[in-house]
């Protein structure tokens, strides 16, 4: 028995416990209140049970996924270099430099090793690079 069917319970033994009502119109609004409230612990129990079948699907959905992710990406670890890097000049100094290529794609700043200013920021765009490995193939 879920709690919210326990809590209408436990009011329907209070109510009877005060012994009859006197007034027949407090019975049939109390009666009704009582059925509305097993209609909500009805539907509260399909709803739980509806969110559990939807976490269960998801899991599959994510498994499902998990698997067609490995397929389509097993071949693409090879393609990776950790020695790919990038060329990028300076707009405020005009110097050319090379950094490894990753660190475009994470959430570092990357600065100038000559003048020290920052060339690409999280607020702001980054410039535009030469990309050294497209002059090696």
């Amino acid at each position: 028995m879920s709690e919210i069917r326990e809590k209408i319970a436990y009011l329907k033994g209070l109510l009877a416990g005060l012994g009859d009502m006197e007034n027949e119109k407090n019975k049939k609004i109390w009666g009704a209140v009582f059925d509305v409230l097993d209609a909500v612990a009805d539907e509260v129990e399909d709803l739980g049970d509806d969110l559990e079948d939807l976490g269960d699907y998801v899991g599959s959905i994510d498994d499902d996924l998990a698997e067609v992710e490995e397929e389509i990406y097993e071949d693409d670890d090879d393609d990776y270099d950790e020695d790919d890097a990038v060329t990028i000049e300076c707009d405020n100094c005009g110097e050319e430099f090379e950094i490894p290529e990753v660190l475009l794609y994470n959430d570092e700043d990357v600065v100038c090793p000559h003048c020290g200013i920052s060339i690409y920021d999280e607020d702001e765009d980054m410039v535009e690079f030469e990309d050294d490995s497209d002059d090696n193939q």
